[in-house]
This record gives C-alpha cells, structure tokens and sequence, in this order.
C-alpha cells in the first residue's frame, strides 16, 4: 500500500506537469522546477483523492491510489514531445552561492532544533491540523472530525488537504507516528524553497533565483512555522506555484492555455488546503481577467480549478458546519463594524506596527514596502503582482468586519497571512522590477 500510494503521487504529479510543459526538460533549473511542481501537485491530488473517496463512499481504500495512478498514467501518455528552451544563462557569484548554502544549513537548523523541542507542532498544528488528522483515523465515522459539537476553535470548517496527506500517512503506516507530520512539513518547506528558486531562475535568471530563495529562507518566521506544521506553508506554496506558471505562461508570446490549466489546479489545491486559499484563488482569476483582457486564459485557469473547487462544495455544503466568522457575524453587527472609526485606525496602527516587527520579518517588510512603493508601482503591471494586491486589500474589509476583538484576532493571525503571501509577493516584486532576458521561454 505504502509502495502504491508513492506511485500514485509520482505519476499523478510527473503527469500532470508534463501535460503542462510538453517540452522536454531543458536544464537542470527546468528540472528542479518541474520536480518541484510534480511533488507538490502529486501530494495535493493524492490528499485530495483521498477526501474525496471518503466524501463519496465514506471509506478511503487503495481504490483511488489506483484512479490516481491510471489518470497520471494517462496525462503523461497523452502529453505531446517537444524541444526545451534553456533558462537564461549567466554566472553566479560565488559569495551568493555560499549565502544561499548558508541559508539551507540554517534553516535547517532551525526546523529540527524546533521540531525536536514540540513534536506536535505548535499551537494550531495540534489544536486543528493534526487534531482532524487523528479524527480521521481514529472515529469509526469519519464525519465526527467535522461534528459541529467541537468547540469553534478547532475550526472544523477547513479544508483538509494537509490533514488527509497525514491521516492517509497514519493509515498507511498503521500507527500515528509524530514522523508523518514531521515529514509532510519539512516537505512543504523544502519544496517552497526549491520551487520560489527555481521558478525565479527559469524566467529571469539563476541569480535572482538564488536571492528569491534567500527572501524565503532568511524570513525570520520561516523555519519556525515549517516546523509547526500547520497549512500556512503548503498554501504559500500553491499560491506561489500558481504564480510561477501564470508568469511562464504570460511571457511567452502564445500564452499556452495548458499553463493556465495547470495554474487553476495549483490554486484549487491551496483552495482545499485552508479557507484563505479561495481568496487567492479568487484573486489570481480577477487578475487574469483584468490584465490580460483573454476569456481564454481565465476559463483554462478556471477549468484548472474545478476539480478542487467541486471537492470544496462538496464538503461545505455537505458536511462542514459554519464558519466561525459567519457564525458570530450578524447584519448589525457588521454594519456597527463597518461604521466604527475606531476599528478602521486600530488596524491601520496594527499594520504599521506589524511592518516594523523585526522579531517575526527582521526588515524585509520594510524593504518589500519600500520596494513597491519606490521602484515597482512604475513598472509595467502583472498579473502576479495585482493579484497580491488584490488579496492584500481584500483583508483590510474581512479584519474591520470579522466579529472579534479586533486586536486580537490581528495578533493571532497576521503572521500567518504575511508568510502565505510572502513567497508570491517576491516572486511579483522580482517580476515587477527585473526584466525578463530575451531567451526566457517554457
């Protein structure tokens, strides 16, 4: 079971990417990329296919390891041959090279040093995530992780992306070893550093790829929250994988739809992997739809979504009881929300101050504001870039009109959302200020 669950992934991921890069593999950036993108779209789809048998039948089973494998199978069949472009060529420093090695070993450090002191991740890894972990495997009736009797913070609502990728490792391991979660976390990490790298590299150049993936791994609250094992970082990356692809996709004069397609299902994954993940999505559809003026492009990104988007219904309108936030909300208490000036200064005072904590980003938001107010708003605009606009504004609303204490909720909360969008605001920042060499193409 365990050898045919590893199949599934490798050829559902190694299938689906080669569905969207029917080119063969140009270099050793090309590879890591596309490595980078199977592993992550074959864990997704794997969790996936496994919420999905338990939606539908109420069993998980070796049944849709097989459905998966076959449908890998298929797209890999199926993907047309072609020759590869290289990535730019240039030379990297040596100083930057040992920084970038320097940075890993750290990181590193920091994820097992954490990982070694809590075993069960931090606060909301037990109180959320591996918490429906254990009720999945655990209950005799797989619907008792969702029971609307648990108490609201552990957030029975979520999607459970992460959650099935460690319930299914459980069952396959047949005990809850602390390994599994370990083990999916220091994936997730590994694989949002590889893949900010080296989707940087393939469109503007090894070295910018390196200093991306110095901005991921130098964040201060990086390796901490990858050691946490909470979803925040497998959202980061699916968030920043869908902005890669778009980016690949935009710079090449024919803008291959299977991109796009491909871009939707990595959106749809973070859209099963946390609530916040439906925004993102949301907001990379706008701004296809504002930027490129193409219903093609969005209806490939939308069609690219639907598979996660039809599993996402199907949980909160079967299953899932209310969200906390509508729970508590009412039409007053909104509108008194929205009316009070008070709530509208204490966020903007909270933001500012968040920008200036150099305890959880040292000065890299200081930089990125700088960066984008100075430089980037005069460069030509990207799809990338307004739709981390976009998800940035659309908090402002969601933190003034949500129904808890404000400073609270902000405390609790904005770490997470700055390091989900951090990778993919790089990732727009490098786009927005460098410019694409004339040999980029996928």
């Amino acid at each position: 079971m365990i050898a045919l669950a590893v199949l599934a992934i490798a050829a559902f991921g190694s299938g689906a990417v080669a569905a969207g890069f029917p080119e063969r593999t140009a270099d050793r950036i090309d590879a890591v990329l596309r490595a980078s993108l199977a592993i992550a779209l074959g864990v997704g789809a794997w969790s996936s296919a496994y919420a999905t048998s338990l939606l539908l039948t109420g069993r998980s089973g070796a049944v849709a390891d097989v459905l998966l494998l076959l449908a890998g199978l298929a797209l890999w069949l199926a993907a047309p041959r072609a020759s590869g472009t290289p990535s730019p060529v240039e030379r990297v420093p040596r100083w930057l090279l040992a920084f970038f090695v320097a940075a890993c070993l750290a990181a590193a450090a920091g994820f097992v040093e954490h990982t070694w002191r809590f075993p069960d991740g931090g606060w909301d890894a037990w109180m959320i995530w591996n918490l429906r972990a254990r009720f999945l495997v655990r209950a005799t009736d797989f619907r008792t992780a969702f029971s609307p009797d648990l108490l609201f913070w552990a957030h029975p609502d979520y999607p459970w992306l992460l959650p099935g990728a460690v319930a299914h490792g459980f069952a396959l391991l047949g005990h809850e070893a602390t390994l599994v979660p370990e083990g999916v976390a220091a994936l997730f990490g590994v694989l949002l550093v590889a893949l900010v790298t080296a989707g940087m590299a393939r469109l503007r150049g090894a070295r910018w790829g390196m200093l991306a993936g110095l901005a991921v791994l130098t964040f201060p609250v990086f390796a901490t929250f990858a050691s946490n094992q909470q979803a925040d970082v497998p959202l980061a990356l699916y968030f920043a994988a869908a902005v890669v692809l778009i980016a690949l996709a935009c710079e090449r004069p024919d803008r291959p739809l299977r991109l796009f397609a491909l871009a939707g299902f990595l959106a749809g994954l973070g859209l099963w992997t946390k609530n916040e993940g439906a925004l993102y999505a949301a907001c990379l559809a706008a701004a296809i739809a504002f930027r490129l003026r193409d219903v093609r492009p969005l209806a490939a990104f939308c069609l690219g979504a639907l598979p996660c988007a039809a599993l996402l219904a199907l949980f909160k309108l079967g299953l899932s009881p209310p969200n906390d936030l509508a729970h508590f909300s009412t039409p007053a208490t909104l509108l008194a929300n929205a009316l009070d000036p008070r709530r509208w200064a204490e966020l903007a005072f909270q933001t500012v101050r968040r920008i200036v904590f150099f305890q959880s980003f040292g000065l890299w938001l200081v930089a990125e504001v700088l960066a984008v107010a100075l430089w980037a708003r005069k460069s030509p605009a990207t799809v990338a870039g307004t739709a981390v606009l976009l998800a940035t504004a659309a908090y402002v609303p969601i933190y003034v009109l949500q129904p808890h204490a404000l400073q609270w909720i902000f405390r609790t909360s904005i770490d997470r959302i700055i390091l989900q969008l951090w990778p993919a605001a790089i990732l727009a920042t490098v786009l927005a200020l460098v410019q694409a060499p004339a040999t980029v193409r996928t």
